[in-house]
């Protein structure tokens, strides 16, 4: 069998207490024809220490930025992954957060599944996380194979980065992520079912930590896991599963359980001012505020941003005519729903006044 080479991608930023330990784990591997890139996003602690160290031992390629990406008002060049990933030059990729580790024969297992299916874009296998209190649990335990494109768009990732092996071919055929965007993973695992199949392995191959440092255990973590998740969905609004993918995000964040804070709200809607699921959750809180124009001015607005193709928009209509008495708005949103939705017209307009309800 051919022993391709491997490009393992190690991005890394504060998180020195884990790097050794995760480079450990990639200079440690069965397969031995890689090249290793290590990617530092300009950290302040001492993993650039630690990665000049492990530079002069193993005579690794590094990137080392002075200055962070995602601090940068308006980001320049390519994220940190992108350009490591730009530098390879292997048949496949790997990528290694700093603060996770991979199993000795990861790549090994990974490359012989990919060698054996040239038809597929991306292998991934079984990852465990690992607890603070040092605890392990399954990342995921479902595995599919083939054209999983609409299970990732309407339910979400079915591994990380620390889980796969990408075909590097697929991957130079791909759009990049736009520069905002924190959940590189998801973004890229959509674009690339796009190229070819996935295939799946049960075998454990990585292991993810979680921690008071990781992204999604930032303080903005509800804000910042809504703005990204929406905007990787509405890159596929062309698509038929994006309907079904919205319809789904209705359902979680609709629910009164589940809005975000009003400010979180507020500053999502500067930058995404034609949002309708941000306008219902402020109609939501304007409700619990008893704020009546605010109320009317988001309903208003979420009906005129639905798309048309979704569940929610009837009863968008119906909690309109609920929570406004104005007759000319009332009349106004009449006009709308009968041009919109000539089909239910007529028993929304009569049967509004029930409780509304997702």
């Amino acid at each position: 069998m051919p022993t391709p080479l491997v490009s393992i991608i190690v991005t890394s930023y504060n998180h020195d207490a884990f790097l050794e330990e995760a480079l450990d784990s990639v200079f440690n591997q069965t397969w031995k024809n890689t090249e290793v890139i290590i990617v530092d996003d300009a950290s302040t602690d001492q993993s650039v220490d630690i990665i000049k160290k492990y530079q002069q031992k193993y005579n690794c390629k590094t990137i080392l930025r002075n200055t962070n990406y995602y601090s940068q008002k308006d980001k320049i060049g390519d994220k940190p992954i992108i350009e490591a990933m730009n530098m390879a030059s292997g048949k496949y990729i790997a990528v290694v957060d700093s603060d996770d580790l991979i199993a000795p024969t990861k790549i090994s297992h990974q490359v012989n599944i990919l060698e054996k299916n040239p038809h597929c874009v991306m292998c991934y296998s079984a990852i465990q996380v690992i607890m603070p209190n040092g605890s392990h649990f399954p990342y995921s335990d479902l595995f599919l194979d083939g054209d999983v494109f609409h299970h990732l768009l309407v339910s979400g990732n079915l591994s990380l980065y620390i889980g796969s092996l990408i075909r590097r071919e697929a991957y130079l055929k791909i759009e990049r992520s736009p520069p905002d965007l924190v959940q590189e993973d998801w973004d890229m695992f959509l674009k690339l079912s796009r190229q070819g199949h996935f295939i799946s392995s049960r075998r454990l191959v990585a292991y993810y930590r979680r921690h008071d440092n990781n992204t999604w255990y930032r303080k903005d973590n509800s804000k910042l896991m809504y703005r990204n998740r929406m905007m990787i969905i509405n890159q596929w609004k062309h698509e038929d599963a994006w309907v079904d993918a919205m319809n789904n995000r209705w359902k979680q964040y609709a629910h009164p359980n589940h809005t975000l804070a009003k400010d979180d709200i507020n500053e999502l809607l500067i930058r995404q001012p034609t949002d309708p699921l941000l306008h219902f959750q402020g109609f939501l809180v304007a409700i619990q505020n008893r704020d009546l124009s605010k109320v009317q001015y988001h309903i208003l607005q979420a009906i005129i941003h639905c798309d048309i193709r979704l569940k929610v928009l009837p009863k968008l209509y119906s909690a309109a005519l609920k929570s406004i008495t104005d007759s000319r708005i009332r009349s106004t949103i009449l006009i709308s729903l009968k041009h919109r939705l000539p089909e239910q017209y007529l028993y929304i307009s009569e049967n509004y006044s029930q409780d509304f309800q997702l």
